[in-house]
């Protein structure tokens, strides 16, 4: 059955490949990623909050035309020379009218509030797109991280077949244990699960991938074992930390999304001040006939300032004030948020880089003592001073060092792209330095 299964996921997994990088996995994720796409559309519909409100402070033309067929019938009349009649005519009138606001606090206000929008839209998309490099780069590398759980796994278990049919032949040569047959078999059968939940692993990584891009890619660039980790510089935390409270695109999200409030807050007192607008207005009227007299064509034009003022709305423009108000504070305290998880992800984001830095060399000398330690195991075990069961433990401590040291490669370029997030000055450079650390596919 572990056989049948280990069939059928490796021809899952056995599709066209396509060899890419990172960087064209990016650019097809900015082309075909539906959670950025939408961004992208939100950020268009966003922009165009800016005409909307300029539009409340330019004039405003309007026509209107009607045709009314009227139908008059004198019931009764004291002017003797119109007792009685009966008829039938039409009348055509049309206005044109413009008007064009003088004063309107209102209006202005929003206007102002339009351009805070703006900035709050731009800053919301530079997150997006920032967040969608990060996204790629996880997935991408989560990729190249099962694909060397699969290669590491496969390689402890072809180690723990060598040492069961090296305990099969001690036990038939009569110069072995029957334990250390069963620690073979025992430890052959977990490896090939192992196995098993690798293949499903790396499947499931593949498929994340291919929700960014909409095409599945089984044949990634792997990362250079040349590269040389470098810390970030300068080597300060506050530094970085001072630049994320000012250039980090959520936190100038924030402080527009503020702006924002505070303009909505006067907007809507607003409502209490008059309104001044001059309006032109031509009428033309044209009615073919009355029963008191023929028809008429009038045409009228007027110029007026029309002043309008609010005095009396039972209340509701004193209670959109104090809900603007309260949803103001709401914004200052986000801002107070966002700053602190900014702090808090640029600081875990340095020090991530740091560590991982570290953590790599430390498993680097991990995986070189493991390895002369699984030789003298060996020998040891050849020899009769080991068990077979040590030997084994030996080999899956030096394949989960291997493991482990490959991921945390990984985990520094994570940081070191999430360190850039957090500052916000991740661009698609950032990309293409970590793209140069990968071996081109051949």
């Amino acid at each position: 059955m572990r056989k049948i299964a280990l069939g059928c996921l490796m021809a899952a997994l056995a599709q066209p490949v396509m060899a890419v990088d990172l960087a064209q996995v990016y650019e097809l994720a900015k082309q075909n990623d539906p959670e950025f796409e939408g961004y992208r559309f939100q950020h268009m519909a966003a922009a165009e909050a800016l005409p909307q409100a300029r539009a409340g402070l330019l004039p405003v033309v309007a026509f209107d035309a009607e045709r009314v067929e009227t139908s008059q019938d004198i019931v009764s009349a004291d002017n003797t020379v119109f007792a009685s009649g009966k008829t039938d005519f039409p009348t055509t009138s049309y206005t044109l009218t413009l008007t064009q606001p003088l004063f309107n606090y209102a209006n202005y206000t929003q206007f102002q509030q339009s351009k805070s929008q703006l900035g709050q839209a731009d800053a919301e998309f530079e997150t997006a797109r920032q967040d969608l490099i990060v996204r790629v780069a996880e997935r991408y590398f989560a990729v190249l991280a099962a694909e060397d759980s699969v290669r590491f796994t496969r390689a402890e278990k072809q180690a723990v077949e060598r040492q069961l049919l090296t305990a099969e032949k001690r036990l038939k040569a009569e110069l072995g244990r029957v334990t250390d047959l069963h620690d073979a078999k025992a430890r052959y059968a977990s490896v090939e699960a192992a196995e098993i939940e690798a293949l499903n692993l790396l499947d499931d990584s593949q498929q994340a991938l291919s929700e960014l891009t909409g095409e599945l890619m089984t044949d990634l660039a792997p990362l250079d074992q040349s590269v040389v980790l470098s810390p970030p510089e300068p080597r300060e935390p506050a530094v970085w930390i001072e630049a994320a409270l000012t250039q980090n695109p959520a936190i100038i999200y924030q402080k527009e999304a503020l702006e924002v409030s505070r303009h909505e807050v006067t907007r809507q007192k607003a409502g209490h001040y008059p309104k001044l607008d001059l309006v032109y207005r031509l009428n033309n009227r044209d009615t073919k006939g009355t029963l008191f007299g023929g028809g008429s064509e009038v045409e009228t034009q007027d110029i007026m300032v029309r002043l309008n003022l609010p005095l009396y709305q039972g209340g509701y423009v004193s209670s959109r004030s104090k809900e603007a108000a309260y949803l103001h504070q709401k914004s200052r305290q986000d801002l107070q948020r966002s700053q602190r998880a900014v702090k808090r992800a640029a600081r875990a984001a340095y020090f991530g880089v740091i560590n991982a830095i570290s953590k790599v060399k430390a498993l680097g000398e991990a995986v070189a003592s493991q390895a002369l330690a699984l030789d003298a195991k060996e020998k040891g075990f050849r020899s009769g001073l080991y068990t077979n069961l040590a030997v084994l433990d030996a080999e899956r401590d030096l394949y989960g060092a291997r493991r482990d040291y490959a991921q945390a490669r990984y985990d520094y370029i994570l940081n070191r792209l999430k360190l850039e997030q957090a500052v916000g000055t991740l661009s698609d450079e950032d990309v293409a330095q970590v793209n140069r650390w990968l071996k081109r596919p051949e």
